[in-house]
């Protein structure tokens, strides 16, 4: 009990600031649990997963997505964070049964959790490159940083929620042994404890390329830097031999684990995307894309992220840019102020051990996050990291200067400290939950579940795959992991087809029970063609052939005259045009435009119109949704929502 006390009396500072960052970051993160359900779509796969570890029996391969094809592999995935969870659920509930409402309030609460511990471990990896005031800038920032944020905030059940969180403790115990190079059993335990956090990132997220790519660039550069500084020789071999013991044990269990396949995929990154040559730089621009590159070309997220910095980094984004441009200027003019200990036995040398472990953390994410979207969350981290250093050398910069010197420095510090945290607030605040917005889609699934059999089998675009499986706990033909192609382009070419026979033969093939659509699909049949036909070449005839729009409407009526009418998103449509457009498919163009004729159609409640070309009005499903009674009934509307529409396959009528 003494020994607990001294410890509080002596650390109680650090305690506090620990505390007081995790508080913040949890915060934050937590503002958007004030909605029911997950965050994204990618979610709700991985809780899926954790469910079966939690009923221990995790299968082979997914039962529910991509039926047609087997369902997508488990084992492809780094899947420590279903097991990790699954443990915490079975431990925290002391081994009560699987609870599926139960186990997503874990999945809604830890993202957050893990978030503001790696804020704290921020602050840690900081106070042990520099000292407690850089660590608390780091730790603030990580905390509040928006595009840090977003990955880790409540709901975004994800490996990258936990992953960072081994990233961050693996250069925490990376810089202790480097500290303690000298100490032959500190430095030793130091190197194996990082390696094993480097290690669970690993097997928690396949971002954990990282880790390679980041120190190998770190320690080659380190040598030269050592070199040139005219470092001793003892010293390079002390700094050599830790640094070693640690990347390589992570190197060899790795390997161990997961076999080679990642070292090829490190090095294929690096070939494959530094800026050397006509093809690369494009490939970095997206200007060339291959021709079976179909998610890639399509998808949001594997857009460039330049344009969107603003938005993910507010003014923070200047950060990354001033830190690799004054770390260089740092190492080569600046001097060092030595923090360690000097000893009898070694004369420590005044150089920076750590910050070039920032600058290529910095350099990496930042060409990652410029060149893609979906990786503009990886910058987040390395912001908070730059800033800390900055500050440090700030500080120190300052320290012997006017009072001044040091106002303009706390006030600069301050406004962005403050911005990070107003920014990360709004960012959170300003979301939510797609799966909260479509209650269409909710009453859908609801209705499935709880009006189908559990063997049934649905047919159904990928986008909303998961959100299907998930609360209808029944079989999709495809999901959000996109893990076979062959699904995707099926229910592309089934949305296009102008073949009946087609038609039926696709839902037999998939022996369908029930085909689950949305209104947009009528306007997005292009999307479905560059699926359908799998090509990148949006220039196709095949593809640029389909034209349409929809328009919601609502009523409006005029309080003085109680005149009717609608409001189509600004085109308004007196009650009596209105009642002219017809519900019922129909095969004579309703108007001429440039020579083109159109089809004009409603839904019976007068909630949407839809313009359409004649392309899109000889696809079956144009025919199916307006009601076409000269085909057979073989998809027969059982419940409607809005614009999203669950249909029966009457399998007696594909025959």
């Amino acid at each position: 009990m003494k020994k607990i006390k001294n410890f509080f009396s002596k650390y109680w500072l650090v305690i506090l600031i620990a505390v007081l960052i995790f508080v913040l970051g949890l915060a934050i993160r937590a503002h958007i649990l004030r909605y029911e359900y997950m965050f994204e779509y990618d979610p709700y796969w991985h809780l899926r997963a954790t469910g079966y570890v939690v009923q221990g029996d995790l299968p082979a391969n997914d039962p529910l997505g991509f039926y047609q094809q087997g369902g997508t592999k488990y084992s492809g995935w780094p899947n420590f964070l279903w097991y990790f969870t699954a443990a915490i659920y079975t431990i925290t509930t002391f081994g009560a049964p699987y609870n599926k409402w139960l186990l997503m309030e874990y999945a809604r609460w830890l993202p957050a959790i893990f978030g503001a511990l790696i804020s704290v471990a921020m602050f840690f990896l900081g106070k042990k490159m520099y000292n407690t005031r850089t660590g608390v800038a780091m730790g603030v920032m990580a905390a509040t940083v928006p595009a840090f944020v977003y990955r880790t905030m409540g709901g975004f059940f994800e490996e990258d929620s936990l992953g960072f969180l081994w990233l961050v403790l693996g250069f925490i115990f990376l810089v202790m042994a480097i500290q303690n190079r000298h100490k032959l059993k500190n430095w030793l335990i130091y190197s194996i404890v990082g390696a094993f956090f480097f290690f669970l990132m690993a097997i928690t997220w396949d971002m954990f390329l990282l880790i390679p790519l980041v120190l190998v660039s770190y320690f080659g550069t380190m040598l030269v830097y050592m070199a040139i500084k005219k470092i001793d020789k003892k010293e390079i071999l002390a700094f050599s031999k830790v640094f070693l013991t640690c990347f390589l044990l992570f190197t060899i269990v790795t390997t161990m684990y997961s076999g080679t396949r990642w070292i090829k995929r490190t090095s294929e990154y690096v070939t494959n995307y530094l800026p050397i040559s006509t093809d690369n730089i494009d490939r970095i621009n997206k200007v060339n894309v291959a021709q079976e590159d179909v998610i890639g070309a399509t998808v949001g997220e594997e857009n460039t992220g330049k344009q969107f910095f603003l938005e993910k980094y507010s003014l923070l984004v200047v950060i990354p840019f001033l830190a690799l441009l004054v770390i260089p200027l740092y190492l080569i003019f600046g001097k060092y102020k030595n923090k360690e200990k000097e000893d009898n036995d070694h004369k420590h040398d005044n150089i920076d051990y750590f910050v070039l472990i920032i600058f290529f953390w910095i350099l990496i994410t930042g060409f990652m996050a410029w060149t893609k979207l979906k990786f503009t969350y990886t910058l987040g981290l390395p912001i908070a990291a730059g800033f800390g250093f900055l500050f440090f050398l700030a500080t120190e910069t300052i320290q012997n200067k006017s009072l001044a010197y040091k106002r303009t420095l706390t006030i600069i510090s301050a406004i962005f400290l403050i911005g990070a945290i107003a920014a990360g607030s709004f960012f959170v605040m300003s979301k939510v939950p797609p799966i909260v917005e479509e209650k269409n889609w909710q009453n859908a699934m609801f209705w499935v579940k709880d009006n189908s059999s559990e063997n049934a089998k649905i047919f159904n675009w990928w986008d909303s795959g998961h959100w299907i499986a998930y609360f209808t706990e029944r079989k999709v033909s495809t999901d959000n992991t996109n893990a076979y192609a062959e699904g995707t382009k099926d229910f592309g070419m089934f949305l296009i087809s102008e073949d009946l026979n087609f038609s039926k033969e696709m839902l037999k093939e998939y022996d369908a029970d029930f085909v689950m659509t949305e209104s947009s699909y009528l306007t997005r049949m292009s999307s479905f063609a560059v699926y359908g036909y799998w090509t990148t070449n949006f220039s196709d005839p095949r593809v640029t052939k389909y034209t349409g729009i929809g328009l919601g409407c609502s009523k409006v009526v005029t309080p003085i005259s109680g005149a009717v009418s609608y409001n189509c998103q600004g085109n308004v449509l007196p009650e009596e045009e209105m009642v002219k457009i017809k519900t019922e498919y129909h095969t004579v163009p309703d108007q001429i435009m440039q020579g083109l004729p159109v089809y004009l159609y409603k839904e019976k409640d007068n909630s949407r119109i839809y313009l359409i070309n004649a392309a899109i009005n000889k696809t079956i499903f144009a025919r199916v949704w307006f009601n076409d009674t000269t085909i057979e009934p073989f998809m027969e509307l059982v419940y409607s929502s809005g614009d999203v529409r669950v249909y029966k396959v009457n399998k007696d009528k594909l025959n």
